[in-house]
């Protein structure tokens, strides 16, 4: 996966961390991606959610021999506190991939978003594809 042709990563300030088969790790910045009320905006957190789950799918096609063309179909963003500091990312397998009909790979994913204390802070539940 080349994280280099990912604008936002560069000026969000978002960096990988860690990923395995199982899971990425991502880390935001609080440093400027504060809003108007000094806490970090959902943007921020929504564009980190999604690239943490778009990197552990590819990867896990990429493993499989499946390429990397993935693509986020749908997903349910929740924030159940306002962040107020670094957030750590993490994406893990809700459900592996697994074939359609179509062709294509589905692979549902929750990606969960901490601060600096461990509370949860944003939270994504997102429908990948794995294209084919």
């Amino acid at each position: 996966m080349n994280l280099d042709a990912i604008p936002p990563l560069d000026k969000l300030g978002i960096k990988l961390v860690s990923c395995s088969d199982a899971e990425a790790i991502f880390s935001l910045p609080f440093e400027g991606n504060q809003n108007d009320k000094n806490t970090v905006f959902a943007g921020s957190q929504y564009s980190a959610l999604v690239i943490a789950g778009w990197y552990l799918v590819g990867r896990w096609a990429e493993i499989h021999g499946l390429g990397d063309k993935v693509a986020i179909k749908e997903g349910n963003v929740s924030y159940p506190k306002a962040a107020q500091s670094e957030v750590t990312v993490q994406a893990r397998f809700e459900e592996e991939p697994n074939q359609r009909p179509s062709g294509h790979y589905k692979s549902i994913v929750r990606i969960e978003a901490r601060d600096k204390d461990g509370d949860l802070v944003s939270q994504l539940i997102a429908d990948y594809r794995i294209l084919m």
